[in-house]
């Protein structure tokens, strides 16, 4: 009865050390994602303040043009005309 005891025992190690490892695999893969997941948001954070910056001189664009007075472009449309 105690090698019964024993060999139970052992079975229970084995599958207790399987999923110890199976864990410690989990964990490497989820650290290896939260690595790339902070990557792609300093990245798209990068990204982000690129375009803050572009709609900033855009706005600043539109502000030096707004004192200078533009009259308004009218299309012209041309029908049945050959040019040359």
């Amino acid at each position: 009865m105690t090698e019964n005891l024993l060999f139970k025992l052992e079975e229970k190690m084995m599958m207790l050390l399987t999923e110890v490892e199976d864990l410690r695999d989990e964990v490497q893969r989820l650290n290896h994602e939260n690595t790339s997941l902070k990557m792609e948001r300093e990245s798209h954070g990068k990204k982000l303040q690129d375009l803050i910056m572009l709609l900033d001189s855009v706005n600043g664009v539109d502000t030096l043009t707004s004192s200078t007075p533009i009259s308004p472009v009218k299309p012209v449309l041309i029908q049945d005309k050959v040019l040359g």
